[in-house]
């Protein structure tokens, strides 16, 4: 017993050791340098060995940390409209969201793997108890031949207490490590996946609620013109009853009133579903949820470069998953060649075992046994070769994903900064033809006064202010969809 005690506290101190040597970094993705490149011309990442060999055919340009890839920001820019109400509708969808909550889910999964694929540094030890009897046939057959046909019975009893088995895996190859790399980089992965999904619940909020905001101006502007026509109608039902006028510029001025009052009702019933929408967006019962009348933001952020670079869309969390999951493939080549080099392992045995229940204590009773197993495989079919030939193109077609989705960034974010730029410069054109068509509105009215003029082109120049006075708002309404729309091209923020 002494001696099998000092057998396992032997095991005990090399694994320690070796744990001291092959323990994983705190830093996420394990023992590799992750290698980023620079532009769509370039791999999107891959692991390198503390040696230094590369795997694959990427061509990195630089070493960066895996760290210096986190998608840590992911829904701040939406801070930059400067609206409360906003903030507080993307924190409703963010904490109540059952889809978010699934990803979060799968998060923690793959954190409890990478824990899983730590524990393997660590010694085995397993203990339990047996107590068996066997007895056996007066028949039983012999190794060498006997003219008896009876044998005695024999009873044969076994007692052991405490037995104890240890296992510790010696990592020369670095098989282990190289399984811990993967749990991590495939954890980063998952990390990346809830980040973007929350950008893309944060973006969806935010237009959603913009799409109401632009309903509200549009209701504001067909209101304003509703009480002006009205006023107008009043004054023109007067002066028919007076004699002043005929009867069809009355009809010509309900008409029109009734029009408009059609058209607000259809954006009434617009806006309900665009707020049962909201609704279902911020994980809330569309019965006691409600959005109050508002107006679009006075100020729409603005981008502070001419273009989006690569650089900055690389930190976009969808993108930074297809790296991390191109960077998983890479360290599965290394997995795999770990796979074909032997496996040795410290194994230890022992305990008290007896064939008597009064023998269990005496030290004649204890029973141990150490040793040295190695494990080689020889020939499994190039099964190995192949599984290594299949993680090598599993990155090759990560790598082909990844600059795939890199061009559709780009596009995206070029798209959404060119209207920004164009809608600006349109803004104003319609600002000042809105202001043309109320001042000859208002000349088209003295001329009605003076009767100079019919009341039908008096009501063509308030039509004009209205189309035109819509297509504004409409038009502040696109900016600032656009400007959503960017913010969840570039990540979040900028």
């Amino acid at each position: 017993m002494i001696k099998f005690f000092s057998s396992v506290l032997i095991l005990s101190s090399l694994a320690v050791q070796l744990n001291a040597q092959t323990a994983p970094l705190n830093a996420p993705g394990g023992s590799v340098t992750i290698q980023p490149g620079t532009g769509p011309a370039n791999a999107p990442g891959t692991v390198q060995t503390q040696s230094g060999s590369t795997v694959g055919n990427a061509v990195p340009s630089a070493t960066v940390a895996a760290s210096d890839l986190s998608p840590t920001i992911t829904v701040s820019g939406f801070r930059r409209f400067g609206d409360p109400m906003l903030e507080s509708l993307i924190q409703q969808g963010l904490d109540n969201s059952p889809n978010l909550r699934a990803a979060l889910s799968r998060l923690e999964e793959s954190r409890i793997r990478v824990r899983v694929a730590q524990s393997f540094l660590s010694p085995s030890v397993r203990s339990s108890a047996l107590i068996t009897t066997q007895s056996l046939s007066e028949r039983r057959p012999l190794s060498v031949a006997n003219q008896a046909d009876l044998l005695p019975r024999f009873q044969l009893n076994t007692f052991q207490l405490l037995p104890i088995d240890a296992s510790y895996e010696l990592d020369l190859f670095k098989r282990i490590r190289s399984g811990i790399t993967v749990a991590n980089l495939q954890a980063q992965a998952s990390d990346a996946d809830y980040q973007s999904f929350r950008l893309s619940l944060a973006s969806d909020i935010a237009r959603t609620y913009m799409l109401i905001r632009g309903n509200d101006a549009e209701q504001a502007v067909f209101r304003r013109n509703i009480q002006s026509r009205d006023t107008t109608l009043s004054i023109l039902r007067e002066r028919f009853r007076v004699g002043l006028i005929n009867q069809i510029d009355v009809q010509r001025a309900e008409t029109d009133y009734a029009g408009l009052q059609v058209t607000l009702k259809g954006l009434e019933r617009a806006r309900v579903e665009l707020v049962n929408g909201l609704a279902q967006l911020c994980g809330q019962s569309p019965i006691d949820f409600s959005v109050p009348p508002g107006a679009l933001p006075s100020a729409v952020p603005t981008y502070p470069y001419a273009s989006v670079t690569a650089e900055q869309l690389q930190r976009r969390p969808d993108l930074v998953q297809y790296i991390r999951q191109n960077q998983v493939a890479a360290a599965q080549v290394i997995l795999q060649q770990a796979s074909t080099q032997p496996r040795v392992t410290l194994i230890g045995s022992g305990g008290i075992l007896s064939g008597k229940i009064g023998n269990w204590v005496t030290p004649s009773a204890g029973t141990y046994i150490v040793g040295i197993n190695a494990s080689v495989p020889l020939y499994e079919g190039h099964r190995a070769r192949q599984n290594i030939a299949l993680s090598r193109q599993q990155t090759q077609t990560n790598q082909q994903i990844y600059l795939q989705a890199l061009q559709l960034a780009q596009r995206d974010a070029e798209t959404a900064l060119d209207n920004l730029t164009l809608l600006r410069q349109q803004i104003e054109l319609q600002e000042r033809t809105l202001t043309l068509a109320r001042r000859t509105e208002q000349y088209n009215r003295e001329l009605y006064v003076r009767g100079l003029a019919t009341y039908l082109e008096v009501l063509d120049a308030q039509r004009t202010i209205l189309t035109t006075e819509q297509q504004l708002v409409q038009l502040r309404s696109q900016e600032v969809q656009y400007a959503v729309a960017l913010l969840r091209t570039i990540g979040g923020d900028y």
